[in-house]
C-alpha cells in the first residue's frame, strides 16, 4: 500500500534530522527520485492524498474548525517550506501509532 510508504517516510523524516533537512532543499520531483532510491514507494499522487487528508484530520477533529480559508492550521505554511510545515504542524499533531492507523485506514475521506 503506497500510502502507508509515504506516512513511513514521513515517520523516518520526523525521526532523522539530517535527512530531513535533505528532503527539505528539494522540489517535489526531487523528492519522489530521492525517495525511491531509497525503497520508499509512492506517487506524486498518493503524495497529495495522504497530505490532504492529514490536513483536514488536523483541522476538523483535532482544531475543531471547519476547512476554509480562516483554519488556523493554513497560517502555519506561511514563510517556510513546505515539508517543514508538514512535519513541524501536521505530522506532529500525531502520535506513532496513530499516523500509521491513519495511513491504513482507507476509509478515511481524502482530498
Amino acid at each position: 500500500m503506497a500510502k502507508s510508504e509515504f506516512v513511513r517516510f514521513l515517520g523516518d523524516l520526523r525521526e532523522n534530522p539530517q535527512r530531513r533537512a535533505e528532503y527539505s532543499a528539494r522540489n517535489l520531483s526531487q523528492l519522489l527520485f530521492h525517495a525511491s532510491d531509497e525503497g520508499f514507494r509512492f506517487t506524486a499522487e498518493e503524495l497529495v492524498s495522504v497530505v490532504g487528508a492529514l490536513e483536514i484530520e488536523v483541522i476538523v477533529a483535532k482544531d475543531g474548525q471547519t476547512v476554509d480559508g480562516d483554519s488556523a492550521l493554513w497560517r502555519h505554511m506561511w514563510g517556510v517550506r513546505y515539508l517543514d510545515y508538514l512535519l513541524d504542524h501536521v505530522v506532529s499533531r500525531f502520535g506513532e501509532e496513530e499516523l500509521r492507523g491513519f495511513a491504513a485506514d482507507e476509509r478515511r475521506p481524502v482530498s
